[in-house]
């Protein structure tokens, strides 16, 4: 079973009531029950359900905990609303293809010059004097270093939502209908960034509980569940970033125009 959380507003006053329902029914089910006493299909299409101020369909499936908002439409526009639905129902896969993840680039189509036009020249090239008997070459690699040159500092985040519920839900994929796993994330874990798809987080987690990795929403119903935590300079400045710089230094200092 998951809950949805519905907001009603009227005169200025705002209550909430729960409701729980199977996992992975539509929308519309969901709208049906809500009805007390029972309604005929006018009434179900007289409101709808919003999510972040936007429409959801009567066909979308609710596969997770959630806070959506009521709105009245009437018989009229609610009519409009949902033979929309309907039109839109098969094809609504390519309706969503941008928020999609891009296809994989074909590396065989990206061809490497023989010499890149910012290759340092050789001695002779560049008719510098070489000193006999010296030969220069970069210095020995630093073991433990896996990248040259300065270290892009990762991105951490914290997650402060979730708190009355033992965490936030964490999914499997970057889709939010991808399989949901069984442990939540705790609330106060400290995650890094491995990649950031609009209001998707994918991560690795650093303190806290939960699944080592996967993929959680940034807020749900407008309220934020993860924010960014700023590193310090200490936590910027990492034993593995250190050796980077100092393999770039040495490099520099062995080439022959030094």
């Amino acid at each position: 079973m998951v809950v949805v959380t519905v907001h009603f507003t009227e005169d200025n006053q705002r209550w909430s009531h729960d409701f729980e329902v199977n996992e992975d029914v539509a929308l519309r089910e969901l709208k049906a029950s809500m009805l007390n006493p029972p309604g005929n299909e006018e009434d179900i299409d007289s409101f709808e359900l919003r999510l972040l101020g936007r429409r959801v369909p009567d066909f979308e499936k609710i596969s997770e905990d959630c806070d959506l908002d009521f709105e009245y439409l009437g018989p009229e526009e609610g009519q409009i609303k949902a033979r929309r639905d309907r039109a839109d129902e098969h094809r609504w896969s390519e309706l969503q293809r941008p928020f999609q993840e891009p296809p994989a680039r074909d590396k065989s189509l990206i061809k490497v010059p023989a010499r890149s036009p910012l290759q340092v020249p050789t001695p002779e090239a560049a008719k510098l004097p070489a000193v006999k008997g010296y030969s220069a070459q970069p210095a020995k690699r630093p073991s433990g270093a896996t990248a040259k040159g300065p270290m892009t500092p990762l991105k951490r985040w914290e997650v402060i939502g979730g708190a009355d519920k033992g965490g936030i839900l964490v999914r499997e994929g970057q889709s939010t209908t991808s399989k949901q796993l069984a442990d939540r994330l705790s609330t106060g874990a400290l995650v890094e960034e491995l990649d950031l798809r609009g209001e998707r987080l994918q991560y690795k987690r650093l303190t806290g509980s939960g699944p080592e990795t996967g993929w959680v929403s940034l807020s749900v119903s407008g309220k934020e569940i993860v924010k960014p935590r700023p590193m310090s300079p200490e936590e910027m400045l990492t034993f593995e970033c250190a050796l980077s710089l100092q393999e770039e230094l040495m490099e520099g200092f062995g080439k022959p125009e030094f």
